[in-house]
């Protein structure tokens, strides 16, 4: 925004372009997970940003139950809490003297240990979702919300079509 220029290289963008050889689109692109960046919204709901606490060393383990394409990213922008653009920001303090190197390992466990490192696991099963995410109100509730309804505008509807009336 300070220069002018185009710069589509942000955490999202990233992603997008790291599953596009997989046949991926960006809609496939869920919400970003910070993971070691702190970032939220303040008690006047503003967006706030703080240095990350995480050192060199730090780490975090996933255990993947099923097979996963996972793209990964680091904040092309450094420490975001160090608003550093444009001209006359400090080099040592800028967003940039912060940045570090990602370190990805996978592993499998081995045939000898997983009965007893998988024991009592279950792979997940598929959730059975029928449709209309949200769209459909559990039986009872229109009825809750009709009579709610009624009481407060002093209208009456008829509710004899209701299925579980």
């Amino acid at each position: 925004m300070l220069t002018g220029d185009d710069y589509d290289f942000h955490c999202h963008s990233n992603l997008v372009r790291s599953v596009l050889p997989f046949g991926l689109a960006e809609s496939d692109v869920h919400d970003v997970l910070n993971i070691f960046q702190v970032t939220g919204l303040n008690s006047q709901g503003k967006y706030f940003m703080e240095t990350s606490p995480a050192k060199p060393g730090d780490y975090i383990e996933f255990f993947a139950e099923q097979d996963l394409l996972m793209a990964l990213s680091t904040c092309p922008g450094g420490d975001l809490s160090r608003w550093g653009w444009g001209e006359g920001s400090a080099e040592e303090n800028s967003m940039w003297a912060c940045c570090r190197e990602i370190k990805i390992e996978i592993f499998e466990i081995e045939e000898e240990a997983k009965v007893e490192v998988l024991k009592g696991w279950e792979e997940p099963k598929k959730p059975e979702y029928k449709g209309m995410h949200g769209m459909k109100i559990p039986g009872g509730e229109i009825v809750v919300s009709v009579n709610m309804w009624n009481a407060a505008s002093g209208y009456e509807v008829d509710q004899s079509s209701f299925k579980d009336n």
